[in-house]
């Protein structure tokens, strides 16, 4: 790596400019008054007295683009949104702080909101004529009851604002009130596979959750794979197969779609996203390691050619955040792509994703035996070094258009993290290390909460507005550091590191225990830690 541990940014914390970002085929939303999510929208919600309209979507989202063309695109729609309510887009990718805490379950979300940012009608694509019902039922609402809606905001504000502080105060820890072999970090990944068998659909391999979805759940499968049972090892191994032939897998130019609609794979949605396939690449490779099939070095090939066709950015050296959804292009059929243009990519450079992506190809290289998967790894490594941490040691969320925004959140900072670990148990590079201890220096400083050890997902922030004025503590990311935490122990010998990264796990295990299938990979990092314990 070139330059300092911190690159000597020329950038501040910039404001975050507004990125409307329509969909490509004909539409008429950008007539709509669209704000920018920040503080001047909702004053001016105020001073007009006008409830908000506010959309997440996202740039690979094709209901996304659908809403833009239907719904959003009605004259009369636009009118009331113009007239009687202040419009604000949001980019779910670019903004995920938003998007955790407004979501709806799905891609766009849709929500009516109190000028206080208090959701009062909220739906995941809307049609025409619900949403012009909804509209016209909450404005009228909302004039006729606007008293009565900011007494319950306020109620609802101090009402978090009092959990809030309860949780600051000392009490009963409630891990007293969990059985003995429950607590217990060292029978917590049994115990999860155990569950995971019982979610496991012999049919066709992967999880049945949902009654009409299905998701490849990477990280619980890498689970039973750590377990190393023959039993295990198989039920991955069919999951990946069915994936690979049902549907999931792109058979014509590689790569993972997001999830299925139907049971067995075979109706995608398809998008494919930079993370995801990087937790998908991780899973393939670690399963031909386990064991030693040639089929599963060859998908991986294959997903990597994907990538490197796609989403790799050889002027920039760094990877693309996704490929956007298309049905029309990957219907089945001999012209369905021939006669199509390939969907777009999008070429923001996500600091988080880059960094799972980068993981992913540092063990590759080692799996595959390829040395160049290595060095295209660390030049990726080495643009998120050299242009995305500013000199506090915060990295920013996303670079566009050769700038950097959104400084601070926790995903960004422990992905990167780990990149920076996983290269420097390769090459030994001072500097990775260095700058794994500044982001690390950040995150103790701005975003730990030091009553419980747990990490917040972004920095306290004056200006938040709305569901944003109470931080979260979010689980994968709470594991993820503590393993970090582990490793940067192991290297420097410093046993108060250690400490901390239990105390961080055993805080996260009553997050865990309502988590569902989500808190696999807490389940994997507690079965990696205890190699360490």
């Amino acid at each position: 790596m070139s330059g300092n541990a911190i690159a000597d940014s020329s950038w501040s914390y910039a404001p975050i400019p507004p990125v409307f970002r329509f969909s490509s085929r004909p539409n008429q939303a950008h007539k709509i008054q669209w704000r920018a999510w920040g503080k001047s929208a909702f004053d001016e919600a105020i001073l007009l007295d006008k409830p908000i309209f506010l959309l997440l979507s996202s740039l690979w989202c094709q209901e996304c683009h659908l809403m833009d063309e239907t719904t959003l695109s009605e004259p009369r729609v636009i009118d009331v949104l113009n007239a009687d309510y202040v419009s604000i887009r949001v980019d779910s990718d670019l903004r995920p702080d938003i998007n955790q805490r407004y979501n709806q379950n799905g891609w766009p979300s849709v929500l009516l909101l109190s000028s206080e940012g208090e959701i009062l009608w909220g739906g995941i694509y809307v049609p025409v004529t619900k949403l012009l019902y909804y509209l016209g039922y909450v404005r009228r609402y909302y004039v006729a009851h606007r008293e009565e809606i900011s007494w319950q905001v306020r109620l609802l504000q101090t009402q978090r604002q009092t959990r809030a502080l309860t949780r600051l105060l000392p009490g009963t820890n409630f891990h007293t009130l969990l059985p003995e072999e429950e607590r217990n970090l060292l029978d917590l990944p049994a115990a999860a596979a155990k569950v995971l068998r019982e979610l496991y659909d012999p049919e066709q391999g992967g999880f049945a959750i949902h009654s009409y979805l299905k998701f490849p759940h990477p990280d619980a499968l890498e689970l039973l794979l750590l377990l190393n049972g023959s039993d295990d090892i198989e039920r991955v191994r069919y999951s990946l197969t069915q994936m690979r032939d049902g549907g999931l897998w792109d058979t014509e130019e590689g790569g993972f779609f997001r999830y299925s609609t139907a049971g067995d794979w075979s109706m995608p949605q398809t998008e494919k996203m930079l993370d995801e396939n990087a937790a998908m690449l991780r899973l393939v490779l670690l399963t031909a390691q386990t064991t030693g099939d040639q089929q599963w070095t060859e998908l991986a090939q294959q997903l990597i050619a994907y990538i490197d066709t796609n989403l790799w950015q050889p002027a920039t050296g760094a990877f693309s955040g996704s490929q956007c959804a298309d049905e029309e292009y990957y219907e089945p059929g001999l012209y369905s792509r021939a006669s199509r243009i390939a969907p777009q990519v999008d070429q923001t450079i996500y600091a988080g994703w880059n960094a799972r992506m980068i993981s992913a190809y540092l063990l590759a290289a080692q799996v595959l035996h390829e040395p160049a998967l290595q060095t295209r790894a660390l030049q990726a490594l080495d643009y998120l070094c050299l242009h995305m941490i500013h000199r506090d040691g915060s990295i920013f969320h996303y670079a566009l258009s050769g700038e950097a925004f959104l400084p601070g959140q926790l995903a960004d900072q422990v992905w990167t993290i780990q990149a920076l670990l996983d290269a420097y148990a390769l090459d030994h590079t001072k500097s990775h290390l260095e700058t794994a201890i500044a982001l690390m220096h950040f995150a103790f400083q701005e975003l730990q909460d030091s009553q419980n050890a747990l990490f917040y997902d972004y920095p306290e922030d004056p200006q938040a507005i709305g569901r944003q004025v109470l931080r979260e503590q979010p689980l994968s990311e709470n594991a993820l550091i503590a393993w970090c935490l582990l490793r940067m122990s192991a290297y420097s010998h410093r046993k108060s590191l250690h400490d901390t990264a239990l105390r961080v796990l055993s805080s996260c295990q009553d997050k865990y225990y309502r988590s569902g299938i989500q808190g696999a990979l807490y389940a994997c990092i507690v079965a990696r830690a205890n190699e360490l314990l």
